[in-house]
């Protein structure tokens, strides 16, 4: 699995190279990415978070953008 992090400036006009399988979470004052080998690897991990207390670093999926701006 391929991991960064880009600042939160950064990380706003970021559009992520595989959308469909990339999740992120916020650290203090950076954004960090995960890019998984599948969707349903990702979705499973989101999953099973979502089974305990919410926790402001659990993954998020990122959303697929329906069109990019320049």
């Amino acid at each position: 699995m391929k991991t960064y992090v880009l600042s939160f400036a950064d990380s706003i006009k970021h559009v992520p190279e595989h959308p469909e399988r990339t999740a992120m979470k916020s650290l203090d004052w950076d954004v960090r990415y995960q890019v998984w080998p599948n969707r349903a690897a990702m979705l499973k991990t989101i999953d099973m978070q979502g089974k305990r207390a919410p926790h402001r670093s659990d993954w998020r999926a990122c959303k697929i953008p329906t069109s990019v701006q320049s």
